[in-house]
């Protein structure tokens, strides 16, 4: 279905309503929590989390291989043995437990937050609000063990065990209209999410473009440079054929696909793109209202602005927080 005014969701966890009415205070508290860098730590993230959120985790499963040991006695008599070897590789069900991280105020910002309260309304100021769960995977160590027999008089055996691992870490940030003259009088302005049910009985979070970047929503970009919002939550359209769509920040339900976001490292561009009956809808535009849109093509967006005053394609970017 197409509703009259939309909006394009690029990616938040908190929904931020025009007039933010949200539990969120920007003040020492905040600053303390926030630091001087740009982008929030991941540790003050990650104490943000333990915090406010459920924390589930992955345990590891011990898979069993075998491998043919031949031991050779002094004499020529060949004695065959098979022996078992442990790799653990692969991982089993999530299983949820007791949040065990941070369950107090950490040290660093207890001056400035003498209150719980000051603290959450800290991390909801970094899009990191409660009622989300964390899963929390256990490292994951193949170990690969080689072995060779050497026969003299008495038997040798010769084992070389290797481990590796890596860690990857995610990208905050907000979107806003780049400031370039195609982007007409939404250049400079930020995304945000506005709650409206027209009609529906349900409020649908809809992305929209808002001047004040203090209600911008916070985003964040995994190791594949795939956004969502700053607590995870996908992008979300519905199943049309007309010529433009307007995106949620939601999990998709009924009639509605999942959209892509992407995140490009070099230029910190932002794109968005979904499929619907009506083909694939990839460019971005905003109406006089300041909704978001996505359109199948610019002919589109030109053949509706005289009626909607559609500005677009926009050119859309990531920014510090």
């Amino acid at each position: 279905m197409r509703f009259l005014v939309g909006a394009i969701a690029l990616l938040a966890g908190t929904a931020v309503a025009q007039e933010c009415n949200c539990d969120c205070v920007v003040d020492d508290c905040f600053s303390v929590v926030a630091g001087t860098s740009p982008f929030p730590a991941e540790a003050t993230v990650a104490d943000c989390r333990s915090f406010m959120w459920e924390v589930v985790t992955v345990a590891a499963e011990t898979v069993t291989t075998t491998a043919l040991v031949t031991e050779t006695a002094s004499s020529t008599t060949t004695d065959v043995r098979w022996t078992t070897i442990t790799v653990n590789t692969e991982s089993a069900p999530l299983q949820k437990r007791q949040a065990t991280g941070v369950v107090t105020v950490p040290d660093y910002a207890t001056g400035a937050c003498p209150q719980s309260s000051d603290f959450s309304s800290a991390c909801r100021c970094l899009g990191v609000t409660e009622g989300g769960t964390s899963y929390q995977h256990v490292q994951s160590t193949e170990t690969v063990t080689v072995t060779s027999t050497v026969t003299t008089t008495e038997d040798v055996t010769l084992t070389t065990t290797s481990t590796e691992s890596a860690t990857a870490t995610n990208l905050y940030f907000k979107i806003r209209a780049a400031n370039v003259g195609s982007n007409g009088i939404r250049a400079g302005q930020y995304l945000y999410t506005l709650l409206e049910s027209e009609g529906l009985g349900v409020n649908m979070p809809r992305l929209a473009f808002v001047s004040n970047a203090a209600q911008g929503v916070i985003f964040r970009a995994g190791p594949d440079n795939k956004i969502t919002g700053g607590d995870g939550t996908p992008f979300a359209g519905d199943v049309t054929d007309d010529p433009s769509e307007q995106l949620y920040l939601k999990t998709p339900e009924n009639a509605q696909v999942e959209y892509t976001c992407t995140l490009d490292p070099g230029t910190k561009g932002v794109s968005c793109t979904g499929s619907g009956s009506g083909g694939t809808y990839s460019y971005p535009a905003a109406w006089s209202n300041g909704r978001l849109w996505l359109y199948t093509s610019e002919a589109g967006i030109q053949g509706e602005d005289a009626a909607l005053q559609a500005v677009g394609p926009l050119t859309l970017e990531a920014v510090p927080i």
